[in-house]
C-alpha cells in the first residue's frame, strides 16, 4: 500500500484551503492501492526554525537533534510520517503572496535529508489558495522552488483564487490522482533524481532554476565580470588553496554557461551550470564552513 501524506497548512480546518484539499484527497483515494495520511501542521507546532548547528551533517544517520515534531533524531511525530510517505501534498493559504510561515518552517527542517538523500525523488505536489488580493501564482512559484531544492519529484502545483473555485475543484481532484499514481510507483521503487534530472526537470515548472541561478551567481549583471566567482578570485576573498583551485574550475564553467545562456541554448547552459556547481559549492564549503562541519 502506497501512502500519500497530505498536509493542511491552515488553522482554519474547514476553510477554503481545507475544502480544496478534500477534493485532492478524493482524487488520491480514487486510485487503488493508495492510502492517505492527513495532518494539520498546526497540530505539530511549534516547529523550530533550522538553527544551523550542523549536527545533521555530522552524525552518521543525518538526523535532526532538535526536540520537536520535525526532529528527535527522526522520531519526531511529523518527520516520522514524512519518512514513511510515498508522496507529499501541501495545501496552503497564501499570505502576502507567499507560503505561510508554518510551511517555511516545515521545509527548512528537511535539511538533514539533503545529506542523507532519503527523500530524493519523493513525489510532491501542492495547492496555493487565496480569497483576497491573490498572489497564488507567486506562492506556487515558491513551492516549485522548494521541490527543486529538496530534490523532490515535482508532480505539479495548483494556484487557486476563489473566483475559480468550481474549476479548481476538478483540477484538484485530477492533481490528487496524478500524485497517487506517482506514489504507487514510489512504493515499488523510488526514482532517484540525478543532478541532470533535477536541473533539466524545471523546464515548464513555475520556477526554472536557470534564470534564478544566472541572476544570483552574476549579482544581476548576467556577465562573468560581475559574478561572485570573479569577485572572489580577483579580490582574494577566498584564500584556501584547495578552494581557490575549485573556484578556477568553476569560473571556466560559469563562462561557458553564460555564453550558452546568451544565445538561448538553455540545455547547454544548464549542463554547464551543473558542472559549475560541482566546483562552486565545495569551494565555498571548504572556505567558509569547513570548521563548523568538522567541529
Amino acid at each position: 500500500m502506497a501512502i500519500v501524506l497530505c498536509v493542511l497548512a491552515s488553522a482554519r480546518s474547514e476553510g477554503y484551503t481545507a475544502t480544496l484539499l478534500d477534493r485532492v484527497i478524493e482524487g488520491i483515494k480514487s486510485i487503488k492501492g493508495v492510502d492517505v495520511e492527513f495532518v494539520n501542521i498546526f497540530d505539530y507546532l511549534p516547529i523550530s526554525p533550522c538553527i544551523s548547528c550542523w549536527n545533521c551533517a555530522r552524525n552518521d544517520d543525518h538526523r535532526c537533534t532538535l526536540d520537536d515534531s520535525m526532529g528527535r533524531m527522526g522520531e519526531g511525530e511529523l518527520v516520522n510520517k514524512v519518512l514513511k510517505a510515498n508522496g507529499l501534498f501541501i495545501a496552503q493559504p497564501v499570505y502576502f503572496t507567499r507560503p505561510p510561515a508554518s510551511v517555511q518552517l516545515f521545509f527548512e527542517r528537511f535539511y538533514p535529508f539533503m545529506w542523507s538523500g532519503e527523500l530524493n525523488g519523493l513525489p510532491f505536489a501542492s495547492l496555493s489558495q487565496a480569497a483576497n488580493n491573490g498572489g497564488t501564482r507567486m506562492a506556487d512559484w515558491e513551492m516549485s522552488k522548494w521541490a527543486f531544492t529538496r530534490s523532490f519529484k515535482y508532480i505539479g502545483g495548483l494556484p487557486v483564487h476563489m473566483v475559480q473555485y468550481d474549476e479548481a475543484c476538478v483540477k484538484a481532484r485530477d492533481l490528487g490522482k496524478k500524485l497517487a499514481e506517482a506514489a504507487l510507483e514510489d512504493a515499488e521503487e523510488r526514482f532517484t533524481v540525478t543532478a541532470f534530472d533535477k536541473y533539466m526537470g524545471t523546464d515548464g515548472n513555475p520556477w526554472d532554476c536557470l534564470d534564478g541561478y544566472v541572476d544570483d551567481l552574476t549579482n544581476g549583471t548576467r556577465s562573468y565580470k560581475g559574478s561572485l566567482v570573479e569577485h572572489a578570485l580577483s579580490h582574494g576573498t577566498v584564500k584556501k588553496e584547495e578552494a581557490v583551485n575549485l573556484l578556477r574550475n568553476a569560473a571556466e564553467e560559469l563562462k561557458l554557461m553564460l555564453q550558452y545562456y546568451e544565445v538561448g541554448d538553455r540545455v547547454k547552459a544548464k549542463e554547464h551550470l551543473i558542472k559549475m556547481r560541482t566546483y562552486w559549492s565545495p569551494a565555498t564549503i571548504k572556505e567558509f564552513l569547513d570548521d563548523d562541519l568538522n567541529q
